[in-house]
């Protein structure tokens, strides 16, 4: 869309405005909105229902207001305010000068300034894209592209108007055409970002939205996937939110069933159903993201007596992180009333959390990070770009974390992530986890003071093992070689087999039968001689190494690894089969002395030593 000079300097000087960013606890705030429209379905609609109502009075603005008073509430004055889009009940064809988008847009400056101070838009940047019901040759709109932005601002904006992605494309001949054009060029401009390794946020204002929607049978969009094709995949080394209008508010039969605006929120990594020529009513297309997708905020229109929620979004801005708040006219909106992270009726769609929501963003930096789990049978760490995401086991929960150095970053939790920035030396986050449920608890014969207690923890929560009879686990009882092979056949999923074991003391109807037949088959375990399995025999500790040494084989891990077991007493007791399990055992970790400094080869393995070696064994591979 064409703009004046005049224009374009004042968006430059505007968008020059744009703070620094800054350090983790002092954010770039960025307020979002869309539909600058009044409710004009009841009693049906009528465009010019409002033209006499002075603009202070009607519905939307009175909205407005109250969202923006419920920001300033909270002492946040945004850094930046950008629009998506319909600021008049007007359609742009009317091309309406008394009551069209150039009033609207004013009204919005105007509310601003009331709500964050006498100036704030002269001194703040504004951006107001396109949409369907906007005049495109009104002045205050901003350009479709990229707009210009400094090397020190800390987000891009790029703006994709009314005119290059139209909302009718159903009823549009040219419509694939354009959309294609308007595709290419938001592609070419992301894979150049992408090529410089630019990092920062980059916020995409679009009023018309890419996900499927039963209005107009489809056709409302129809060539949304053009535009997410050309997005995916330079997004993928990107950090880009994109924003929508144009939905409404709530489960209106006029357009889908909880897809309407104001609280939707979509994250990357998750499953959006974008629309294309070919979808139809019964068809899906749900493609996985590489941005995030949500809506601005609806600040006006609602078209739902069930989920009449308007709403304005603020984005605050770290250097490794947006967090998403929600605001309504009560104050922060946390209701989890949104498909993707945030929708309790659709769990399998995504996380259910409420607002506000952390986006992690992927960053460039120097230094690297690293972290450790400091109780690995207790959770697991994940080092996902500058963040750090732990893993409670089943049962557990994060209770600390320590940084060293101490003063190689700042370290922000959310949750069981832990956000690094001002990174100025390599660095390991070591988190600790903290049993909250003891699985053992259940066994009146566990000593949960004993050294034996995380492992039967362990065994039990994986399914690996189970108790025995009137509640007790038996710890010190012995392990037979039936026992052993079921518990591994139990780690290895217990893959469906048909017993037949070839041994001729294990019957096709025992409980070990399967897994006898699957450790033969893999040649994790052989007979004893005279085709006897001999199940019910004591497993030895050499026996239990060997046999796990066969598992990790055949599991494709390498056993080449041997330590040096001549320094213990016992050494020369090893049976010559078990010389290179054994050595491979110690090495690993799995299998230690006894006292007197012994392996004690021959000696029986009891069911608490077992659940501590598959322990060790399951927690390193």
């Amino acid at each position: 869309m064409k703009r004046t000079v005049s224009a374009l300097l004042i968006l430059v000087l505007l968008l020059s405005c744009l703070p620094l960013a800054q350090a983790a606890d002092e954010p770039v705030t960025i307020l979002l909105g869309s539909d600058f429209q009044n409710n004009c379905y009841d009693p049906g609609y009528n465009r010019y229902l409002y033209d006499d109502t002075p603009l202070a009075e009607q519905p939307r603005s009175v909205a407005l207001s109250g969202l923006l008073a419920s920001v300033a509430a909270d002492g946040i004055t945004p850094d930046a305010a950008l629009f998506v889009g319909d600021y008049t009940d007007h359609f742009q064809s009317d091309k309406n000068d008394t009551h069209g988008s150039s009033e609207g847009i004013g009204y919005i400056r105007t509310m601003l300034d009331g709500a964050f101070g006498e100036g704030y838009t002269s001194s703040h940047a504004t951006v107001f894209a396109q949409g369907n019901h906007d005049y495109a040759g009104t002045p205050e709109l901003a350009a479709s592209g990229l707009q210009p932005y400094d090397d020190d601002d800390a987000f891009l904006v790029y703006v994709i108007n009314e005119g290059d992605f139209p909302y009718n494309q159903y009823r549009l001949d040219s419509a694939e055409s354009t959309v294609a054009a308007t595709a290419q060029r938001l592609g070419d401009s992301m894979e150049a970002l992408a090529d410089a390794g630019e990092k920062r946020p980059i916020l995409i204002l679009c009023h018309v939205p890419l996900h499927y929607s039963s209005r107009y049978s489809g056709g409302d969009n129809a060539y949304a996937s053009l535009i997410f094709s050309a997005l995916n995949e330079p997004a993928e080394e990107l950090n880009v939110l994109f924003l929508f209008g144009h939905n409404h508010s709530g489960a209106s039969a006029d357009y889908e069933a909880g897809w309407g605006g104001a609280v939707n929120f979509v994250a990357r990594g998750q499953t959006l159903d974008v629309n294309s020529p070919e979808h139809g009513a019964a068809g899906t297309n749900r493609q996985t993201l590489n941005f995030t997708y949500m809506n601005a905020g609806y600040v006006g229109y609602s078209t739902s007596a069930t989920n009449d929620t308007r709403t304005v979004s603020v984005l605050s801005v770290y250097d490794n992180r947006v967090v998403v708040s929600r605001y309504d006219a009560q104050g922060e909106y946390t209701a989890a009333e949104s498909l993707g992270q945030t929708n309790p009726k659709k769990p399998g769609e995504g996380e259910v959390a409420n607002y506000p929501l952390t986006v992690p963003l992927l960053t460039q930096s120097e230094f690297t990070i690293s972290a450790v789990s400091a109780a690995p049978a207790y959770g697991s760490v994940e080092v996902k770009g500058s963040y750090v995401r732990a893993v409670p086991n089943e049962n557990y929960a994060v209770s600390g974390w320590t940084l060293s150095p101490a003063d190689a970053a700042t370290v922000t939790r959310d949750g069981d992530r832990f956000f690094l920035s001002d990174l100025r030396a390599d660095c390991t986050l070591t988190v600790d986890f903290a049993e909250i449920y003891c699985v053992s608890q259940q066994f009146a014969d566990v000593d949960r003071s004993q050294w034996y207690h995380d492992g039967i923890d362990y065994a039990v929560s994986h399914g690996l093992f189970k108790g025995v009879a009137s509640g007790r686990f038996d710890p010190e009882g012995t392990m037979t070689r039936a026992m052993l092979v079921t518990v591994l056949y139990r780690l290895d999923g217990a893959p469906a087999i048909a017993p037949d074991s070839g041994f001729s003391d294990v019957p096709e109807n025992e409980w070990y039968a399967q897994a006898v037949t699957w450790g033969r088959l893999r040649g994790i375990v052989g007979g004893v001689g005279g085709g006897r399995f001999a199940p019910e025999d004591k497993v030895t500790r050499e026996q239990t190494a060997t046999i796990l040494y066969r598992y990790a084989a055949c599991k494709g891990i390498s056993t080449s690894a041997a330590a040096d077991i001549s320094a213990f007493r016992d050494a020369a007791c090893v049976s010559v089969y078990a010389e290179a399990p054994m050595a491979w055992s110690v090495s690993e970790g799995l299998i230690g002395g006894i006292g007197g400094n012994r392996l004690d080869p021959q000696g029986s393995a009891t069911r608490a030593q077992l659940a501590v070696i598959l322990m060790r064994y399951c927690l390193k591979h």
